[in-house]
């Protein structure tokens, strides 16, 4: 059952994607993801992540059984991003966990995060223009993160970037190893929990 599942742990907030093996993104599951940004800004924890179950995809899109459910997953994605602005204005930290692929609106969810840590074999590709469903993301957080020119070039033209790649363009913040990654992250996600405040 595609869902979305949370836990808190030593004062931090995870949200994960649970719709294996890639992730897809349900109208339920951006619902219920918009419920848990919601009880984190009444928990006010010291760190929100947002991560993906499995080794194959971060998330690799959405699921849309028909074209009618379309405006309804639209809606539903609209509220999430607005939800995660109201996060950023709280000064509550978010930090996107990218294992394997983010293609579109994976890149897109992951890029409402302020810090992205990908594991060295993941991959990144932003949403053609007529498959955006984050606003904001486009509009906002992918440009500040690797400029205009490159949002609408990496959108249009479809290229798949490598976690290094990402790097170099500042849309990830750390790239760590594969054989390191749970130590390291769980090193990383210390100390931003450390220096997080709460709202």
């Amino acid at each position: 059952m595609a869902e979305i599942r949370t836990r808190v742990q030593k004062d931090v907030w995870w949200i994960i994607l649970d719709n294996p093996p890639l992730n897809l993104l349900t109208t339920e599951m951006l619902v219920q993801c918009t419920a848990a940004l919601q009880k984190a800004l009444r928990l006010s924890p010291r760190l929100i992540v947002l991560s993906g179950i499995g080794e194959q995809a971060f998330c690799s899109g959405v699921d849309l059984p028909s074209e009618k459910q379309r405006s309804k997953l639209l809606h539903a994605a609209r509220e999430t991003d607005v939800m995660f602005s109201t996060v950023r204005q709280k000064k509550i930290p978010t930090v996107a966990l990218i294992k394997g692929n983010a293609f579109g609106p994976g890149c897109e969810i992951a890029s409402l995060c302020e810090t992205i840590i990908a594991r060295e074999d993941a991959r990144f590709r932003l949403p053609a223009p007529n498959a955006q469903v984050f606003p904001s993301a486009v509009t906002t957080y992918l440009p500040s993160l690797i400029g205009q020119e490159q949002t609408t070039f990496l959108g249009q033209s479809g290229k798949t970037l490598s976690a290094r790649e990402a790097l170099h363009l500042g849309l990830a913040h750390q790239v760590l190893p594969a054989r390191r990654f749970l130590q390291d992250t769980e090193e990383l996600l210390i100390m931003l929990a450390t220096i997080g405040s709460p709202a």
